[in-house]
């Protein structure tokens, strides 16, 4: 067997170097998520520069995407792929692991999902998950057998010294995961440890690894433009809480608040804002003038703006 790792931006910056001067043979990265209840795409802070150490070193690598039943399958599938881009090393990887539907359903979306991925890249999907997970989930207590995913590669977590329990449908696993408390040279915190079940050579015939080169994808590939875009769009929502503030403060305040360039609209659930949401210049901006709709919307986007900060 040969050993390796999987991390995410909770690793802080890797020593790829010294991580394979460790012994460390391949690395699953986290690369993205859309976190529980939320639309919005969480792309691991450090997945670009962590693929790009694995490749340099030469150590074998793929990314993961942590699977949510909120969000269409398809669309999931699809910004895994286009975040990555091309997997010229390990498989990409279904990282199911938090359940927000079971059984039949639970297996369609993930059938959707790994469909999807394998028709993007053409390569089968490695599927990661526990026993736990897998029985409790996936088979609905042994009321589905889910026999379809015998086809995909199994990386199972199971922490223990002894060897993994089997599960079923799989009469074996490729990857285990026994550790998250594993401590390796060029880690600066504890990571995940896992091994895979053969030899390197088994592990570049089983998969099909190629040379693991790496090229940035478009989408990662931000010009300077849309980074001042960015910026300006954070400065109008600074404005936007300071000018909600003098508000509060002053009720007869008369402002002169200039709409945020890429429009509020965005922030509310429902796709719009109230329509006189936005205080004409030079009229007084009290609250007893709002509506209680508007109210809402208002306080729809503080809130979502801290859900945002804090993720």
């Amino acid at each position: 067997m040969i050993p390796g790792v999987d991390v995410s931006h909770w690793q802080v910056e890797i020593d790829w170097s010294e991580a394979k001067r460790a012994g460390v043979k391949f690395a699953f990265l986290k690369a993205t998520e859309f976190p529980d209840k939320k639309t919005t795409l969480y792309i691991d802070e450090r997945l670009y520069e962590n693929i790009q150490g694995c490749a340099e070193n030469g150590i074998y690598w793929s990314a993961y995407h942590f699977f949510r039943t909120h969000i269409d399958p398809i669309i999931q599938a699809q910004v895994f792929v286009e975040t990555v881009g091309q997997f010229t090393s390990l498989p990409p990887v279904l990282d199911l692991e938090v359940a927000g539907s079971k059984g039949e359903k639970l297996n369609l979306k993930v059938q959707q999902f790994l469909g999807e991925v394998e028709r993007l890249t053409n390569r089968k999907p490695i599927i990661y998950t526990s026993g736990g997970f897998w029985r409790s989930y996936m088979m609905y207590e042994k009321r589905i057998h889910a026999d379809w995913a015998r086809e995909y590669p199994l990386w199972m977590a199971q922490y223990t010294t002894l060897w993994p329990t089997p599960l079923y449908p799989w009469a074996g696993w490729d990857f285990w995961q026994y550790s998250d408390k594993g401590t390796l040279p060029g880690f600066k915190t504890h990571m995940d440890l896992n091994w895979f079940n053969g030899s390197e050579e088994e592990l570049v015939a089983r998969f099909d690894v190629g040379n693991g080169a790496y090229t940035l994808p478009a989408a990662a590939l931000a010009s300077e433009e849309e980074a001042d875009a960015a910026l300006e769009a954070e400065e109008a929502d600074a404005k936007l809480l300071e000018f909600e503030s003098m508000k509060r403060v002053d009720l007869n305040y008369r402002g002169d608040y200039q709409e945020p360039s890429q429009g509020g609209k965005r922030y509310f659930a429902s796709g719009r804002r109230p329509k006189e949401y936005m205080i004409p210049t030079g009229q007084p901006a009290a609250h007893s003038r709002m509506s209680s709709e508007e109210r809402r919307w208002v306080r729809s986007y503080f809130i979502d703006k801290a859900v945002r900060q804090g993720s």
